[in-house]
């Protein structure tokens, strides 16, 4: 148990990948249910699933700004010093 842990403590960026797996795979799931709801019952689950993609992209897209202003951030730091 403790080789697991420390493992997971020399992952780099864990969070970060750790959400871009949740974030792809509940949309890609989403969106095959919507798919099968249509299939089913021919209702247009495109409302619902605008909301639920709309939500997870925009989960990555301020995982995304918070990756790049980091950099930003470090670069200004280096070029002052």
């Amino acid at each position: 148990m403790r080789g697991l842990f420390q493992w997971l403590r020399d992952v780099p960026h864990l969070f970060a990948k750790v959400t871009v797996v949740y974030c792809v795979a509940f949309g890609s799931l989403s969106s095959l249910w919507a798919l099968r709801i249509l299939s089913r019952t021919g209702s247009d689950p495109a409302a619902l699933l605008g909301v639920i993609l709309g939500f997870f992209g925009g989960e990555l897209l301020l995982l995304s700004l918070k990756t790049i202003l980091k950099n930003r951030k470090e670069d200004n730091l280096e070029q002052h010093l």
